[in-house]
């Protein structure tokens, strides 16, 4: 009797799983930006630019938005938050900057102007100031192909607009949104100096950045405003801070669990090509 309920337990828990997996497509807006289901309510928002940027967007209550990073362009940022309005009914959102790349935070300025608040740290304002020119340059050899010229171009005439409601980044920041806690934690300089990573207590998800590399990265990708001598470290500090995350969200790539943080120290770890 035991084994048939356990049986028909499994069989049930398959039979919802398939069905929650044919009930939430990928939602495709364009060639390079769709948005992929990682459970109810939680948005994985990937935009190529060329190579897949991601961004999280997660439901705290039926009203209430976290959107973790914007996609690399205001006008991709658009589409996203026109279609989360299509999908639900005026949706109050907050957006978190983990980082002060293009990849985190190009859609401010439109999401500023709609009136959505972007929490970000204190450094990420004078980061984009002191650094992002200089960034850009570093970057441009990635961009050479006559392929991905319409992305150099976005790089070369690009202003990134800071966020605006600002917290200090050792302090971190902690949010009640909905019945969700939100917790903006910096574990140490990795990616670059002010990445964060945001933690979504209830559900135990998180987001780990730029910081945090994805199971199939074979290098930590992008180094040149990275501090390569904290970022194991910095890893090890998410791993020991929130051991029971039951899924993790990279920068770039598929998101997976706490095997993504300990293959992130073991490449930090690596001689870097």
């Amino acid at each position: 009797m035991a084994e048939h309920l356990l049986t028909r337990t499994l069989l049930t828990g398959l039979f919802l799983a398939t069905t929650a997996s044919w009930a939430a497509p990928t939602v495709v807006l364009d060639e390079e930006l769709e948005i992929q289901t990682i459970e109810a309510g939680a948005f994985l928002v990937v935009h190529r630019f060329p190579g897949a940027c991601n961004s999280l967007i997660v439901q705290c209550s039926e009203s209430n938005f976290v959107w973790v990073d914007t996609p690399c362009s205001n006008e991709a940022t658009e589409q996203v938050h026109q279609w989360l309005s299509r999908t639900y009914d005026d949706p109050n959102i907050i957006q978190i900057n983990t980082g002060f790349h293009n990849d985190n935070l190009a859609g401010n300025g439109y999401l500023i102007e709609k009136g959505i608040p972007c929490y970000g740290s204190d450094l990420t304002p004078k980061l984009i100031a002191e650094c992002w020119d200089k960034t850009v340059q570093k970057v441009l050899p990635f961009y050479e192909r006559q392929a991905n010229k319409k992305y150099r171009d976005t790089l070369l005439n690009q202003k990134l607009v800071a966020p605006n409601k600002l917290y200090p980044l050792a302090q971190g920041l902690h949010l009640k949104v909905g019945a969700e806690s939100v917790e903006v934690h910096f574990p140490g300089a990795s990616h670059t100096l002010d990445n964060v990573v945001v933690h979504f207590k209830s559900r135990r998800i998180l987001y780990g950045g730029c910081m945090i590399k994805a199971r199939n990265a074979r290098n930590l990708g992008f180094t040149g405003d990275a501090d390569m001598t904290a970022w194991p470290q910095s890893a090890r500090n998410v791993l020991k801070r929130y051991p029971q995350a039951r899924i993790v969200v990279p920068g770039h790539g598929t998101w997976g669990d706490l095997e993504l943080i300990r293959h992130t120290i073991e490449l930090g770890q690596q001689p870097q090509r």
